[in-house]
């Protein structure tokens, strides 16, 4: 009995400064590089008057167009969707105590919906050559077995990248500061869901970059949280 309560206390993982810095960096960088992903494209698409979003014959226009600023583009949407799968987590390890159910759900989704958008990325990376290559390829696109098999990706990442969103948002908001981040970090974050919504339904991509830059900087309040995080408290969170 005695000799069990002498029992020194558990060291650290040496590994928790690391990792908490490192997602905490990672967050807000994922998604400033899917914003320099979504500025070249809303760039593209407006000087072309294109877009990819109707048949694989516009698709491959477009791609045809433009073929150096969609494939920065998807450069850095894939470099992004890396980088989320990193970051996210910190934002459900900072929410937990909080609103655990609802920042679980949030991360969850998301980051299934950009490990889906890395998928959805790289493919287009063929469009790229296939419209460059002066072969008639519309036909073949439409045929592919992946427009039928892909759906439920596709599917997947518009809820995570959509709706996963806005619960991160609100899993923010409804924290506030038993967290240490501003309620209205999460009402930012929110605005990329309204930005991108309004772009769908107005077909102006550049709602789309205007709401991703505000998600961004509601990103960097609870990455700051994170930063400021003692690695005791960064571990016990779980």
């Amino acid at each position: 009995m005695n000799a069990s309560a002498s029992d020194p206390d558990p060291v650290l993982d040496p590994t928790a400064g690391f990792r908490r810095r490192s997602a905490a960096i990672a967050l807000p960088v994922a998604f400033v590089c899917q914003l320099v992903c979504n500025s070249l494209y809303a760039g593209a698409s407006t000087s072309t008057g294109l877009s990819d979003t109707g048949s694989s014959a516009g698709g491959l226009e477009l791609a045809a167009a433009a073929p150096g600023a969609l494939l920065a583009a998807i450069m850095f949407a894939l470099v992004g969707s890396l980088l989320a799968v990193l970051g996210l987590p910190a934002a459900l390890r900072l929410l937990r105590p909080a609103r655990p159910r609802l920042s679980l759900w949030a991360v969850a989704l998301m980051v299934s919906g950009y490990i889906s958008y890395f998928g959805i990325s790289f493919a287009n990376l063929d469009r790229i050559a296939l419209a460059t290559s002066g072969v008639d390829a519309a036909a073949a696109l439409d045929a592919s077995p992946a427009g039928t098999w892909g759906q439920p990706f596709y599917l997947l990442f518009a809820i995570g990248n959509i709706i996963g969103t806005l619960l991160l948002g609100l899993a923010v908001t409804l924290a506030g500061r038993a967290v240490g981040v501003p309620w209205w970090a999460g009402a930012l974050i929110i605005c990329w869901t309204i930005g991108h919504v309004t772009n769908i339904v107005v077909g102006n991509e550049w709602f789309a970059v205007a709401g991703g830059a505000l998600e961004i900087v509601g990103l960097t309040f609870v990455s700051a949280a994170v930063w400021r995080s003692t690695n005791a408290d960064w571990v016990a969170r779980g």
